[in-house]
């Protein structure tokens, strides 16, 4: 139990000592945090009580609080309105605060484990394709919910779907065989445009005469899907290239897969199953031949499973990817799926067709809006996309720049390494301090700024703190009660992290978590500003070394939960 928890479960019991008999038992779910914090640490809404008595509420909450005396970690209570506010005992709640961060460390903010297993997928691009800034989102949100929900006591399996067969490579294909065929079986391939330009140039190509190259490329895409050697060779040794790079940029990232699907893995077996869905007369044969299943009764329109040509789409391989998922991890109870919202009716389909299919977990869509740059959205069909290696390489740059500056005496690899953790910290943080529902203009100037709500701000508090606990050296002594107010409003924000977890866990949220950092980083600041440290008087400093470490600890964990590294130094 954390020290909040126990102030809240002594609130309730305190307000229970008070209330008739009769009167409806108080539960911890019924506080909230009042909205400014000099009006209290708890507040309890006296509106039900009151109708249950007949009384009025903000009369009930003035007599309530006359009666209520001081007992564990509360205070007083003072009425405010229809509002009965518990305060906290100063010292004794900063006391079980800084026990409870010190006694779990690096365990700080992780729940109990409960038994809930779910299967998150992400990652996921496509083969003979650029990454983007547009997956850095997908990518930075699918590891913070996996280690949210982690921390938050899921047992979480991570695994990613790659989509290395379909239309866009068939395209590519298409084109590199007929503008430079043998080139990929020659040494001379380290020396081709990227994949991503060259995807491009083949939807160009297509698109300038549709009717006359639309026939070649459904004919490549056919042979891929019959195993034809020559274009099964070219694309397993072109795919593979691809899949290398893709590997390189997630382990860069911290990213770990427990599982790689692969699109084409599952191709046959979603053809297959198709049939299955026909002969239990879930789907049927649409228009032209394609076979469909009719969701209209559900509201979700009709979904296509099968090309009227007898090749796969997405949704062929889909249901099958779940069919592989649940065989291969069974004891799952939810699989959750970050795609973004473009895909939103997909998913609301695919999901009620696996219903009728019989399976009974869970299944969620977590869905997310688009990032664009200032100069404006991307595409990779249009060619205007920035890559993720490029997009990377400038934040890299910018903070070298600026990092040589101000610390001439560090070597550059010293300065290269730290270059990379606050450049990956403002890419990441740029991508998760908004809500999944809301699109991102990604400003790189902006997103390394060591002012406002920036990855790189939160990392410098942390290595201020660092900086501090340094100089201080191994100080040994133990923390004293104090009601000093900087600390107390320190710690309470501190105290407030292992709820903040669980609420982002629950929502799929990072963007409260990084909201949370960003306050906490902000009032670590003041009270350095406020609170001497090393020059106050010997109790005094090793008690606000205390709080400095407990803060550290949380800033430290929670950066983590986020996908990014806590440097000492910057």
């Amino acid at each position: 139990m954390t020290a909040f928890e126990q102030a809240k479960q002594d609130a309730c019991a305190a307000l229970a000592a008070v209330l008739p008999p009769d009167a409806p038992a108080p539960s911890d779910a019924d506080f909230v945090k009042p909205p400014q914090a000099d009006m209290g640490d708890l507040s309890f809404p006296c509106f039900g009580l009151a109708k249950a008595s007949k009384s009025n509420p903000a009369a009930l909450a003035k007599d309530l609080a006359g009666k209520i005396a001081p007992s564990g970690l509360i205070a007083e209570a003072k009425a405010v309105g229809p509002y009965l506010n518990f305060f906290f005992d100063k010292k004794a709640f900063s006391a079980a605060v800084i026990k409870e961060v010190v006694d779990r460390a690096g365990e700080y903010g992780n729940a109990s484990k409960r038994d809930e297993k779910v299967l998150i997928e992400y990652g996921s691009p496509n083969t003979h394709k650029e990454i983007h800034v547009g997956h850095l989102r997908n990518f930075a949100l699918g590891l913070a919910v996996e280690r949210l929900l982690r921390a938050a006591g899921a047992d979480v399996t991570a695994v990613n779907y790659i989509g290395d067969v379909g239309a866009h490579v068939a395209k590519w294909l298409w084109y590199v065989e007929k503008k430079m065929p043998g080139e990929f079986t020659s040494s001379a391939r380290s020396e081709m445009p990227t994949f991503g330009k060259m995807y491009t140039e083949a939807i160009k190509l297509y698109e300038s005469d549709e009717e006359k190259y639309k026939p070649e490329v459904s004919a490549v895409l056919q042979a891929l899907e019959l195993h034809d050697k020559k274009w099964e060779e070219l694309w397993l040794q072109t795919r593979d290239m691809c899949l290398a790079q893709i590997d390189v940029i997630f382990k860069q990232l911290d990213i770990h897969f427990v599982r790689t699907y692969l699109e084409s893995e599952v191709e046959g077996p979603g053809k297959a199953l198709v049939q299955e869905l026909l002969a239990k007369g879930i789907a049927k044969e649409g228009e032209r031949g394609a076979k469909i299943v009719d969701l209209e009764p559900e509201g979700l329109g009709v979904m296509l499973v099968l090309k009227s040509d007898g090749t796969a789409l997405y949704s062929t391989k889909e249901l099958a990817l779940a069919k592989l998922k649940f065989k291969e991890f069974p004891e799952t109870m939810k699989s959750l799926h970050v795609v973004d919202n473009r895909q939103s009716l997909y998913f609301k389909q695919l999901f009620v067709v696996l219903k009728k299919m019989g399976f009974d977990k869970s299944m969620a869509h977590l869905a997310y809006d688009f990032v664009t740059l200032e100069e404006g959205a991307m595409s990779s069909r249009k060619g205007n996309i920035v890559t993720y290696e490029d997009f990377r390489d400038r934040m890299i740059d910018m903070v070298a720049n600026e990092t040589r500056s101000r610390r001439e005496e560090w070597s550059a690899e010293k300065v290269a390494e730290v270059a990379w953790v606050i450049a990956e910290g403002a890419m990441k943080f740029g991508m998760l301090k908004q809500d999944n529902d809301r699109p991102i203009v990604f400003n790189m100037e902006a997103a390394l700024s060591f002012d406002g709500f920036t990855g790189p701000y939160i990392q410098y508090a942390h290595a201020r703190l660092c900086s501090i606990l340094a100089r201080a050296g191994d100080d040994g002594a133990e923390y004293e009660t104090s009601d000093d107010s900087e600390e107390y409003t320190l710690l309470r924000l501190v105290a407030d992290f292992p709820a903040t977890v669980l609420a982002s866990a629950a929502s799929y949220r990072p963007s409260l978590l990084a909201q949370y950092l960003f306050d906490l980083a902000q009032a670590s600041n003041d009270f350095y500003r406020d609170a001497p440290v090393l020059a106050a008087e010997p109790r005094v400093r090793a008690r606000r070394l205390a709080v400095i470490r407990a803060t550290k600890i949380a800033l430290t964990n929670g950066l983590s939960l986020l996908g990014i590294r806590a440097p000492e130094e910057m």
